[in-house]
């Protein structure tokens, strides 16, 4: 059993990983910073609310501001293996990135693999502003898996973790046809159109401080997406309309946790 869970396990993440990096092209993507200061507020061992704000800025374009975000998410634990949660962000942008605000809503479930690995998996969805105008609803699927004790070294807990979005509504977009290039039908790109892979180190400095930092690679792409349910189409003038938007960001997030109960 132990044998067929980590087989499993690992044909299922490098099916993933191949599937995401076969289709990456490195030299025509931009480069990204992003740092948040994190506060973790625990008022049970079940529930918990946790305060974010996101600093991101273009490495390959000066290092300017990109965006900023601020965040608040709730989370309730009812077993150690299922975990709900809803939160709110909102934010300004100086680009397409991830703009405006959003609510989100999040189902997660978690079990051990041969007990030494921890596979998590969760389910989210997410309502955006009229701001968004690339999408006004997303749905995002969530894998990660993580040793199930930390490394004596800097007591660090590597992980690794995919990400893949479903979007829905937004700004229609005027597709034509590919023969012909007249005219054909103007409606939304819904359909999976992102994918985000992510390593990442966390480490336990103290016992209220952590410090994660990490890679992170965001690649777009019109997975099982219909002729005219497509992003990044050329119009019959050349313009291309949708345009992907790939690039690698390396972050680091500091973690301050407090614990309002006792554990006694």
């Amino acid at each position: 059993m132990r044998h067929y869970l980590l087989t499993t396990c690992k044909a299922s993440l490098a099916t993933v990983i191949l599937l995401f990096s076969a289709s990456t092209s490195w030299s025509q993507s931009d480069w990204k910073n992003w740092n948040t200061a994190q506060l973790n507020l625990s008022f049970t061992h079940k529930l918990d609310l946790r305060l974010s704000h996101l600093r991101a800025f273009p490495i390959s374009n000066g290092y300017n501001s990109d965006f900023n975000q601020s965040s608040a998410f709730l989370g309730y634990a009812p077993t150690k293996k299922l975990d709900i949660g809803a939160g709110y962000t909102f934010g300004g942008s100086n680009s397409l990135t991830d703009g405006g605000s959003r609510v989100s809503f999040k189902l997660g479930y978690k079990i051990k693999l041969a007990g030494v690995l921890n596979w998590s998996n969760s389910i989210q969805g997410e309502i955006h502003s009229a701001s968004e105008t690339r999408y006004h609803y997303r749905l995002i699927y969530s894998t990660r898996i993580s040793p199930k004790k930390r490394l004596d070294f800097l007591n660090l807990s590597p992980s690794v973790s995919y990400s893949l979005f479903y979007n829905i509504g937004g700004d229609p977009i005027q597709y034509y046809d590919s023969k012909t290039g007249i005219p054909s039908v103007r409606q939304t790109p819904d359909g999976f159109h992102r994918g985000r892979l992510m390593f990442n180190l966390h480490s336990k400095v103290t016992k209220h401080f952590s410090l994660s930092a990490y890679y992170m690679r965001q690649k777009e792409f019109n997975l099982f997406a219909g002729e005219f349910r497509k992003m990044n189409i050329t119009k019959p003038s050349g313009r291309i309309v949708r345009k992907f938007d790939n690039y690698h960001v390396v972050g680091l997030t500091l973690h301050y946790d407090i614990d309002l109960y006792s554990k006694k």
